[in-house]
């Protein structure tokens, strides 16, 4: 997605990742316009893995269709179309309830990680209207909603709860193409 930059929202209706025809492994990526900057913050948690550790057994679980895991997933995919809607509103209580229900979700499928959590529940707790995983758990990044263009505050709990990194995601053009003179 940095690829494409400026602020997209990736549809995967119909894909699936076992399928092999050309045509179905590709999600369909709409651009959204979006003048205002994010009221996002990533912390990143310092711990790093690699993300199939985490995806792989989960997918499994998916593809041996475990009523949990087809649900769980099912029910998560269902909140991206009111998320979009609510980004685009600038919604954010609501972006913020579904940012939740999101990593809830997550939570009772497996691998969010006790470090991702400690922030998760730092950032809730000083006041943002939402968190969730931005990865895939164990450790790696997490994703916080705040309610002000002043993060400063949020960004310091976050730091002293463990987070070893925090950026302001901003949109951006995304790959360029020069030419090499």
């Amino acid at each position: 997605m940095c690829v494409f930059g400026g602020l997209n929202f990736m549809d995967f209706a119909g894909k699936r990742f076992d399928q092999t025809e050309e045509s179905k492994l590709f999600a369909n990526v709409e651009p959204i316009r979006f003048e205002r900057p994010l009221p996002f913050l990533l912390a990143t948690t310092g711990i790093e893995r690699v993300s199939g550790t985490v995806h792989k057994p989960l997918g499994e679980r998916w593809l041996n269709g475990e009523p949990a895991a087809v649900q769980g997933y099912k029910r998560i995919a269902e909140l991206a179309r009111p998320g979009k809607s609510a980004l685009m509103n600038s919604d954010w209580q609501r972006l913020g309830e579904l940012m939740n229900d999101n990593h809830r979700i997550q939570c009772e499928l497996a691998g969010h990680g006790e470090s991702n959590e400690r922030l998760i529940s730092a950032a809730l707790d000083a006041g943002a209207l939402g968190a969730k995983l931005a990865g895939a758990g164990e450790g790696g990044t997490i994703i916080v909603l705040h309610s002000g263009e002043d993060s400063a505050d949020l960004e310091e709990v976050l730091r002293a709860a463990g987070a070893s990194a925090i950026f302001r995601p901003a949109i951006d053009s995304g790959a360029v193409l020069s030419q090499s003179p």
